[in-house]
Parts: structure tokens; sequence; C-alpha cells
């Protein structure tokens, strides 16, 4: 396996032996916590097609079952079969036990973070800027426009909202004492 140098040492480079396997050859592991909302498995799909699979599935080989055993990459691989109908997928293989394959799966987990609303905000800025709509947006980074809208106040920019069409909320009427 290829090995990059760094000042801690070596690194294996799993990323460089990607292979392709039926998608019947690989099962979820039973013990990842992590679960991912609708909207998101949404994105995901949105990603693939507009990106392309630029990570492959991380398993591990179980002899015993003749099977690959995900230990990253679940919803990647569900996406793929469930929601895009491949028969094939691609995964890189680790030679971990069960110890080091479940402390993986939440290091994956955990190292992904979590977005901060105001970086979310200024990223909605960007995209503003670079000139896509609200819609594109929204498409694009898995939001509802509610939430377009609301990145959008965050920032203070007011040319954010230019040429928007908003309904009233109420009408001021005139009523007399009757009523």
């Amino acid at each position: 396996m290829m090995k990059l140098k760094t000042n801690k040492g070596e690194i294996t480079l799993p990323v460089m032996e990607p292979i392709i396997v039926p998608v019947q050859k690989v099962q979820a592991n039973n013990y990842n916590p992590n679960n991912v909302a609708k909207n998101n498995m949404d994105l995901l799909e949105q990603s693939i097609l507009d990106n392309g699979f630029c990570f492959a599935i991380v398993t591990i080989y179980d002899e015993d079952i003749d099977k690959y055993i995900i230990i990253d990459g679940f919803h990647r691989y569900t996406i793929l079969k469930d929601y895009l109908g491949c028969t094939e997928i691609p995964i890189v293989v680790l030679k971990h036990d069960m110890k080091q394959r479940m402390a993986s799966t939440v290091q994956f987990n955990r190292a992904r973070g979590v977005h901060q609303v105001e970086l979310m905000g200024d990223l909605v800025k960007a995209l503003f800027e670079q000139g896509a709509d609200d819609e594109e947006i929204a498409k694009h980074l898995g939001m509802e426009l509610e939430e377009v809208f609301r990145l959008k106040q965050i920032t203070g920019i007011a040319a954010l909202f230019k040429n928007q069409t908003y309904s009233r909320s109420w009408e001021m009427q005139e009523v007399g004492i009757d009523g």
C-alpha cells in the first residue's frame, strides 16, 4: 500500500487503491450511531449528481460472510444503491479489527463537524454575489428557501434582498365606529 511521509510518521493511502465491487457484496455495519435527515440525503444525492462520486465507501472485508462491511460511507452507499440504482460501487478496504472499525466510524462521523450559522450565511452571501439565485442556492446547498432567506438576513446585507417579491402581511383599512 502506498504511504505518505508526515512529521508524525508514515500514513497509509487507501484512497489510492479503490476497487469496484457488486453492490450486493457490501453491507452496513451494525454499530453506526449516525443518522441523516431526508433533506440531507437529498442533498447528498444532488452532490453526487453535480460532482460525481468523489469519496469511495470505506470498508473491511469479512471473509466469514464474503462481504465488505461499511466503516464509513453508508449514506453514500444508500444513495448509489437505492436512489440511483447502481449495481456496482467503489470501495476502499482497510484491514481493521472490530475495535479499530468502531473507532474509525466515530472518527469519520465526528471529524465532519457541524456547519456554523455565520459561516453558512457568509457562504450564501458569496454564492449570491457570484450570481446564484435563491432557488439555485437552496437546491445545491440542500436548504429550504426560508433558510436561504434567514441566512441572507443574518449577514446584514440589505442588497441580498434586492428584487425580492413580498406579499403584504395585512392591509390598512379605515374602520367606522360601527365596525
